[in-house]
Protein backbone atom coordinates (compact mmCIF):
# COMPACT_ATOMS: atom_id res chain seq x y z
CA UNK A 1 0.00 0.00 0.00
CA UNK A 2 1.46 3.34 -1.04
CA UNK A 3 1.48 6.26 1.32
CA UNK A 4 -1.32 8.26 -1.02
CA UNK A 5 -3.61 5.25 -0.15
CA UNK A 6 -2.74 4.88 3.49
CA UNK A 7 -3.47 8.59 4.22
CA UNK A 8 -6.93 7.83 2.16
CA UNK A 9 -7.85 5.82 4.62
CA UNK A 10 -6.61 7.06 7.77
CA UNK A 11 -9.01 10.10 6.68
CA UNK A 12 -11.57 7.55 6.06
CA UNK A 13 -11.24 5.82 9.71
CA UNK A 14 -11.18 9.27 10.77
CA UNK A 15 -14.81 9.70 9.50
CA UNK A 16 -15.59 6.27 10.72
CA UNK A 17 -14.86 7.22 14.36
CA UNK A 18 -16.37 10.03 14.24
CA UNK A 19 -19.44 8.47 13.17
CA UNK A 20 -19.41 5.63 15.49
CA UNK A 21 -19.08 8.57 17.92
CA UNK A 22 -22.15 10.06 17.05
CA UNK A 23 -24.35 7.09 16.77
CA UNK A 24 -23.19 5.80 19.82
CA UNK A 25 -23.93 8.59 21.72
CA UNK A 26 -27.52 8.27 20.65
CA UNK A 27 -27.70 4.61 23.30
CA UNK A 28 -25.57 5.50 26.03
CA UNK A 29 -24.12 8.73 28.05
CA UNK A 30 -20.91 9.15 28.33
CA UNK A 31 -18.69 11.42 30.44
CA UNK A 32 -17.19 14.15 28.19
CA UNK A 33 -18.59 17.60 26.69
CA UNK A 34 -21.65 17.87 24.88
CA UNK A 35 -22.14 20.36 22.27
CA UNK A 36 -26.05 22.07 22.32
CA UNK A 37 -28.23 22.77 19.55
CA UNK A 38 -32.03 23.86 19.32
CA UNK A 39 -34.43 20.99 19.22
CA UNK A 40 -37.21 20.92 16.27
CA UNK A 41 -39.99 20.80 18.60
CA UNK A 42 -40.48 23.38 20.50
CA UNK A 43 -44.23 24.92 21.58
CA UNK A 44 -43.13 28.35 20.81
CA UNK A 45 -41.26 27.40 17.43
CA UNK A 46 -40.38 29.68 15.45
CA UNK A 47 -37.82 30.75 15.87
CA UNK A 48 -36.28 26.72 17.04
CA UNK A 49 -34.78 27.65 20.83
CA UNK A 50 -32.53 25.13 23.48
CA UNK A 51 -34.36 27.02 25.99
CA UNK A 52 -37.79 29.00 27.19
CA UNK A 53 -38.14 31.31 30.09
CA UNK A 54 -41.37 32.88 29.69
CA UNK A 55 -42.57 36.89 31.72
CA UNK A 56 -37.92 36.55 32.40
CA UNK A 57 -39.12 40.16 32.16
CA UNK A 58 -42.14 41.57 31.80
CA UNK A 59 -42.28 43.73 29.06
CA UNK A 60 -45.94 44.14 27.92
CA UNK A 61 -47.39 43.68 30.90
CA UNK A 62 -49.01 40.66 28.48
CA UNK A 63 -47.60 36.92 28.84
CA UNK A 64 -44.20 37.62 27.07
CA UNK A 65 -42.12 34.74 25.41
CA UNK A 66 -38.27 34.54 26.15
CA UNK A 67 -36.64 31.78 24.05
CA UNK A 68 -32.87 31.40 23.31
CA UNK A 69 -31.31 30.13 19.85
CA UNK A 70 -28.66 27.67 20.87
CA UNK A 71 -27.39 27.61 17.04
CA UNK A 72 -27.05 31.04 16.64
CA UNK A 73 -24.20 32.40 14.65
CA UNK A 74 -22.88 33.84 18.50
CA UNK A 75 -23.88 31.56 20.72
CA UNK A 76 -22.29 28.67 21.58
CA UNK A 77 -23.86 26.35 24.69
CA UNK A 78 -22.53 23.38 26.00
CA UNK A 79 -23.10 20.92 28.44
CA UNK A 80 -20.10 18.83 30.68
CA UNK A 81 -20.93 15.33 32.38
CA UNK A 82 -18.62 14.41 34.53
CA UNK A 83 -20.48 10.73 36.15
CA UNK A 84 -21.68 13.15 38.99
CA UNK A 85 -22.58 16.56 37.60
CA UNK A 86 -24.11 17.99 34.68
CA UNK A 87 -23.44 21.89 34.12
CA UNK A 88 -24.88 23.49 31.27
CA UNK A 89 -23.17 26.55 30.29
CA UNK A 90 -22.01 29.05 27.31
CA UNK A 91 -23.93 31.94 25.77
CA UNK A 92 -26.91 31.98 23.04
CA UNK A 93 -28.45 34.88 21.40
CA UNK A 94 -32.09 35.41 22.53
CA UNK A 95 -34.93 37.70 23.81
CA UNK A 96 -38.38 38.26 23.37
CA UNK A 97 -40.02 36.00 20.96
CA UNK A 98 -42.35 37.42 18.84
CA UNK A 99 -43.94 34.16 16.77
CA UNK A 100 -40.95 34.48 13.88
CA UNK A 101 -38.21 36.12 15.44
CA UNK A 102 -37.21 38.49 17.94
CA UNK A 103 -38.51 42.14 19.69
CA UNK A 104 -36.08 44.50 18.12
CA UNK A 105 -35.51 45.93 21.60
CA UNK A 106 -32.92 46.03 24.83
CA UNK A 107 -33.46 42.24 25.42
CA UNK A 108 -32.66 41.25 22.04
CA UNK A 109 -28.81 40.06 22.30
CA UNK A 110 -26.14 37.45 24.03
CA UNK A 111 -27.13 35.72 26.92
CA UNK A 112 -24.58 34.08 29.59
CA UNK A 113 -26.31 31.21 30.89
CA UNK A 114 -24.41 28.56 33.25
CA UNK A 115 -26.45 26.42 35.64
CA UNK A 116 -25.05 23.06 37.11
CA UNK A 117 -26.89 19.86 38.75
CA UNK A 118 -25.45 18.56 41.54
CA UNK A 119 -27.76 16.67 43.75
CA UNK A 120 -30.21 14.10 42.60
CA UNK A 121 -28.02 12.85 39.55
CA UNK A 122 -29.30 9.61 38.58
CA UNK A 123 -27.41 7.59 35.76
CA UNK A 124 -29.41 4.81 34.25
CA UNK A 125 -32.78 6.80 35.49
CA UNK A 126 -36.14 5.01 35.54
CA UNK A 127 -34.07 1.69 34.56
CA UNK A 128 -32.98 3.18 31.31
CA UNK A 129 -29.58 4.20 30.34
CA UNK A 130 -30.73 7.95 30.43
CA UNK A 131 -29.90 11.16 33.16
CA UNK A 132 -32.14 11.78 35.35
CA UNK A 133 -32.18 14.68 38.15
CA UNK A 134 -34.65 13.43 40.97
CA UNK A 135 -36.51 15.38 43.21
CA UNK A 136 -36.50 17.58 45.95
CA UNK A 137 -36.80 20.41 43.29
CA UNK A 138 -35.01 23.94 44.01
CA UNK A 139 -31.81 22.54 45.06
CA UNK A 140 -29.58 22.65 41.90
CA UNK A 141 -29.12 26.29 40.83
CA UNK A 142 -27.23 28.46 38.36
CA UNK A 143 -27.77 32.18 36.45
CA UNK A 144 -29.36 33.68 33.21
CA UNK A 145 -27.64 37.10 32.60
CA UNK A 146 -29.65 39.38 30.06
CA UNK A 147 -27.37 41.87 27.41
CA UNK A 148 -25.59 44.34 29.58
CA UNK A 149 -28.21 47.13 28.45
CA UNK A 150 -30.93 45.35 30.28
CA UNK A 151 -29.07 46.16 33.18
CA UNK A 152 -30.34 43.39 35.36
CA UNK A 153 -27.54 41.65 36.68
CA UNK A 154 -27.18 38.00 36.82
CA UNK A 155 -31.18 36.17 37.28
CA UNK A 156 -31.13 33.34 39.92
CA UNK A 157 -32.14 29.77 38.83
CA UNK A 158 -33.53 26.67 40.28
CA UNK A 159 -34.60 23.39 39.08
CA UNK A 160 -38.48 22.84 39.24
CA UNK A 161 -39.94 18.78 39.52
CA UNK A 162 -42.61 17.85 37.34
CA UNK A 163 -43.33 14.10 36.93
CA UNK A 164 -40.82 12.41 38.99
CA UNK A 165 -37.92 14.54 37.62
CA UNK A 166 -36.69 18.25 37.22
CA UNK A 167 -34.06 17.26 34.37
CA UNK A 168 -33.73 14.35 31.86
CA UNK A 169 -30.95 14.07 29.69
CA UNK A 170 -31.11 10.87 26.72
CA UNK A 171 -33.64 9.19 24.22
CA UNK A 172 -36.25 8.15 26.07
CA UNK A 173 -36.98 4.77 27.91
CA UNK A 174 -37.88 3.39 24.05
CA UNK A 175 -34.35 4.48 22.70
CA UNK A 176 -36.40 6.26 19.65
CA UNK A 177 -35.79 9.95 21.28
CA UNK A 178 -37.86 13.02 22.64
CA UNK A 179 -40.53 14.28 20.94
CA UNK A 180 -39.54 13.49 17.49
CA UNK A 181 -35.77 14.04 17.41
CA UNK A 182 -33.59 10.72 17.10
CA UNK A 183 -30.74 11.52 19.13
CA UNK A 184 -30.04 12.35 22.73
CA UNK A 185 -31.96 15.43 23.61
CA UNK A 186 -32.13 17.48 26.90
CA UNK A 187 -35.29 18.57 28.58
CA UNK A 188 -36.43 19.88 32.13
CA UNK A 189 -37.53 22.92 34.09
CA UNK A 190 -36.79 25.70 36.09
CA UNK A 191 -37.77 28.97 37.82
CA UNK A 192 -36.64 31.92 37.22
CA UNK A 193 -36.15 35.12 39.70
CA UNK A 194 -35.55 32.21 42.46
CA UNK A 195 -36.42 32.56 45.21
CA UNK A 196 -39.14 35.45 44.51
CA UNK A 197 -41.19 33.95 42.27
CA UNK A 198 -42.63 30.67 41.18
CA UNK A 199 -42.24 28.16 38.24
CA UNK A 200 -43.50 30.21 35.42
CA UNK A 201 -45.20 28.23 32.11
CA UNK A 202 -43.17 27.69 30.08
CA UNK A 203 -39.89 27.69 31.39
CA UNK A 204 -37.48 24.98 30.16
CA UNK A 205 -34.64 23.77 28.62
CA UNK A 206 -35.29 21.79 25.34
CA UNK A 207 -32.04 20.87 23.24
CA UNK A 208 -30.56 18.37 21.69
CA UNK A 209 -27.04 17.38 21.87
CA UNK A 210 -24.36 15.61 20.21
CA UNK A 211 -21.04 14.57 22.37
CA UNK A 212 -17.74 16.16 21.19
CA UNK A 213 -14.99 13.95 20.66
CA UNK A 214 -12.18 13.99 22.65
CA UNK A 215 -8.97 15.62 20.49
CA UNK A 216 -6.75 12.87 22.25
CA UNK A 217 -9.01 10.04 20.45
CA UNK A 218 -9.00 11.02 16.87
CA UNK A 219 -5.08 11.39 16.75
CA UNK A 220 -4.61 8.03 18.20
CA UNK A 221 -6.82 6.51 15.26
CA UNK A 222 -5.16 8.17 12.53
CA UNK A 223 -1.29 7.57 14.03
CA UNK A 224 -2.48 4.29 14.21
CA UNK A 225 -4.13 4.10 10.81
CA UNK A 226 -1.00 5.36 8.67
CA UNK A 227 1.29 2.94 11.05
CA UNK A 228 -0.82 0.30 9.50
CA UNK A 229 -0.75 1.88 6.13
CA UNK A 230 2.78 1.78 6.64
CA UNK A 231 3.20 -1.56 7.63
CA UNK A 232 1.10 -3.16 4.57
CA UNK A 233 3.70 -1.40 1.72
Amino acid sequence: MNMRLARRCAGSGIVALLGLVGSASAAVISTGTYQLHNHPDGNARPPQYGLRLDELFNVTGNHDIFTFDFDHAQSNMRLDYNGSTIRIYGQSWGGRDTGSGYANDIYRGVYGIDFTYTLGVTPNFGGDDDLGVVPPSMRNFGTITAPVIVGSGPITLADKDSGGYSFRFGDENNDLGHRGFAGISGWGWLIHHFPNQPHIADSDWLFTAELIPAPGAVSVLAMGLLAAGRRRR
